[in-house]
């Protein structure tokens, strides 16, 4: 009679133990399906991205480079402008040499001489010296635009120093010169200036100092812009490489993940079914010895 008792008592809890460990296999199921269809989300969510984030580092990489385009180009326009206004003090040089001890108000000379810094020479400095100041906004630009290309992880592209502001600096020193280079001639038209040839040429001096200057500041810094330009192509590259490595490895993840699920999904489906999961033994044919 115990026997029978115990035997009920076993079956009864070999039953309740299959019943749990089907509504444990259902809710496996119900786990494995919410993250197979997370998995598959978050692929297309990669995809979907893909093309956005793409443009917007390329979009962000352009803005960059031709704003470093409009820098390069105003720094080769102030060279050009500061190479003439040292070719008008060579001009101005050479007609300063010509001039006598006694200079009359109405001289050829002396007119040229005036004529030369007044149309070549002072147009010329302010000309460079108001395109270093467009040219030090577009770098104030650029600078900006980098804060968001250096958001991008692994990223870091130098912004560029505020060099220009010297160039400034200097045309308003050679600026201040040409003012007291007209301020002599006039002098010299007065007759108050006896040594003229000195006087003009102590102050082209002045003039030229800064104009040296101004033109060894913009040569550093085109190298400085030429290598901004290749850092931003490089980066560009180097992220969107980044990006599609990116996004092709998750995908494989989460793909490797999805069909994980999917067979933890049909193994608990199958201990639902049938109370007892499907058997991973090989059984190898007999191999027959003929004697």
């Amino acid at each position: 009679m115990s026997e029978a008792v115990a035997t009920k008592k076993s079956k009864a809890g070999r039953r309740w133990l299959n019943i749990a460990g089907r509504i444990l296999a259902g809710v496996l199921i119900v786990i494995a399906a919410v993250g197979c269809i997370l998995s598959l989300a978050g692929i297309a969510g990669i995809w979907l991205a893909y093309a956005p984030a793409r443009s917007t580092v390329t979009d962000v990489a352009a803005i960059a480079t031709h704003t470093l385009e409009v820098v390069d180009n105003g720094l080769g326009r102030v060279n050009t402008l500061v190479q003439n206004a040292r070719q008008s003090v060579t001009q101005v040089n050479d007609a300063a040499a010509k001039l006598g001890n006694r200079i009359q108000a109405n001289s050829p000379v002396l007119s040229a001489l005036s004529q030369l810094v007044d149309n070549n020479l002072a147009p010329s400095i302010e000309s460079a010296r108001m395109t270093a100041l467009s040219i030090h906004d577009a770098v104030l630009s650029f600078n900006g635009t980098l804060v968001a290309l250096n958001r991008l992880p692994g990223v870091t592209v130098p912004t560029l120093t505020g060099q220009l502001s010297a160039v400034s600096d200097r045309a308003q020193e050679a600026q201040a010169a040409v003012q007291d280079l007209r301020t002599t001639v006039a002098d010299v038209k007065a007759g108050t200036v006896t040594k003229a040839t000195d006087a003009v040429m102590n102050l082209t001096s002045r003039i030229d100092a800064p104009l040296a200057r101004i033109q060894a500041t913009v040569n550093k810094y085109q190298a400085t812009v030429a290598k901004a330009q290749a850092q931003v192509v490089s980066t560009r590259d180097t992220v969107l490489l980044l990006h599609t490595v990116a996004s092709v490895s998750l995908t494989i993840l989460l793909l490797a993940l999805a069909a994980g699920q999917v067979l933890l999904i049909y193994l608990c489906w199958l201990y639902v079914r049938t109370g007892r999961f499907p058997s991973l033994r090989i059984t190898l044919p007999e191999v027959s010895v003929e004697s």
